[in-house]
């Protein structure tokens, strides 16, 4: 019979590279050999789940961003084991202990078995049969958020739901440290499994669970390979959002979710966050908009703006722009005035000679770094953004400069998407330099 499973890419997944998805055992062996010890990964597990279900437990210096990273990896490499293997799932995920010998086996720390058979296959098929990747991304987003955001309820407060997330990826872990001690991926198909013969079709309601916890809606085998091959057609993402070409009212799209100062503001404290320990968003500040759902969402709108800006690029190629001292900041401008809906706005790091030629500009100023650095520098921010420790990361030394950066690509993206409608004010007449933070 000719195999239709579709190949699993890089470009489905948010972390794994191409070298891990051909071959799960090198990660496996690098995660288990150079990151952690299974040990300290079952008790990181357990300090995000306490942390994101009470304010009371979480530890303000917990390295929370990065230990969540590294779960939603495992739970990547998981699925690639859980395809490649052609594992099945299980009716009721949730029923952990069969007989005497799954409890004594289990309170002793010996294994986690079904039916007294040690079984990686078991709890990884147990894992997705609980939830679909999709749905673990979105439980374990919302494990980041919370630590971040007390405003937030993880998973509704509901206990049942917490406690067997803990459960489900402190088995997953094990699981996944017994195939790095075995050296070798589980067999095709687990012996002691229960296939779901007639899997409910998308949207029917999945069957009961014990102890009252009921299952998510499952989805078909069919919508399982299209949630992750074919993430979207799953999700219509807003059209300011989205991937989209590069157009004037792309760029009045993105400020009509906030005005140019409004962006600003925005940018200026997460770069605070960034750059000052003990201070991150949300964290004492009484305005509502610094909260890490609105960091989420600037995020998500600036990395959309410089994706379009980078495309951009792509087709108009500009020379990069080479950066001598990492330390050093944009050169002093003087301020340029103007106004548009009756507002004077001051533009503060933009020259005579670039408001001529906004476009070139933006374009060029965006080329400062390349796309793939750019990601990498959003991700480190927001990462940082919701987190107590100031940033030691790669582009630490450039924090000042890729914040001035930042604004000013939002500066010349206003003047390119309302150039016929600003005013120029006295080219002569000179603002205040902004210097400070």
């Amino acid at each position: 019979m000719k195999n239709t499973q579709k190949k699993l890419k890089a470009k489905h997944f948010r972390y794994l590279s191409k070298e891990y998805i051909e071959d799960p055992l090198k990660y496996l062996n690098a995660f288990f050999e150079q990151e952690t010890s299974i040990r300290y990964l079952l008790m990181d597990i357990n300090l995000l789940i306490n942390a994101a279900s009470s304010l009371k437990m979480n530890y303000p210096h917990a390295n929370s961003g990065y230990n969540t990273k590294k779960i939603i990896e495992l739970v990547e490499i998981t699925y690639v084991i859980f395809k490649k293997c052609n594992l099945k799932k299980l009716k009721n995920p949730l029923d952990f202990i069969q007989c005497d010998s799954d409890y004594w086996n289990y309170v002793s720390g010996e294994c986690l078995s079904v039916n007294d058979i040690e079984s990686p296959e078991d709890e990884i098929s147990r894992f997705f049969s609980y939830q679909s990747l999709w749905q673990w991304y979105e439980t374990l987003d919302e494990i980041w958020i919370n630590i971040c955001d007390r405003n937030g309820d993880f998973l509704g407060n509901e206990g049942n739901k917490i406690l067997a997330v803990r459960e489900l990826l402190q088995r997953l872990a094990i699981s996944l440290h017994k195939i790095y001690g075995n050296k070798s991926l589980p067999d095709s198909i687990a012996n002691n499994q229960e296939e779901i013969e007639n899997e409910e079709i998308q949207g029917q309601k999945s069957l009961k669970q014990i102890n009252s916890i009921d299952t998510k809606k499952e989805p078909s085998d069919d919508a399982v390979e299209n949630e992750i091959l074919n993430p979207k057609e799953r999700i219509t993402l807003p059209t300011w959002l989205a991937p989209q070409p590069y157009s004037i009212s792309a760029l009045k799209n993105f400020f009509d979710r906030d005005d140019l100062n409004g962006w600003k503001e925005d940018i200026r404290y997460w770069y605070r966050t960034v750059i000052t320990e003990n201070e991150f968003w949300s964290a004492n500040n009484e305005n509502n908009k610094f909260s890490g759902a609105n960091l989420l969402y600037t995020y998500s709108c600036i990395y959309s703006l410089l994706e379009m800006l980078s495309n951009k690029l792509e087709e108009s190629p500009i020379g990069s722009i080479d950066i001598e001292n990492p330390i050093s900041i944009l050169p002093e401008c003087q301020s340029i005035l103007i106004r548009h809906e009756n507002k004077e706005i001051i533009l503060y790091y933009i020259s005579d000679e670039e408001l001529g030629h906004p476009l070139s500009s933006l374009l060029a100023t965006v080329s400062t770094y390349s796309q793939q650095q750019w990601d990498e520098i959003l991700y480190d921010w927001i990462n940082y953004g919701l987190d107590k420790n100031r940033y030691t990361g790669d582009y630490a030394d450039y924090s000042t400069r890729i914040y001035q950066t930042i604004i000013k690509i939002i500066e010349l993206a206003y003047l390119v998407a309302f150039s016929d409608e600003i005013d120029l004010l006295n080219q002569n007449q000179t603002a205040p330099i902004e210097t400070g933070i």
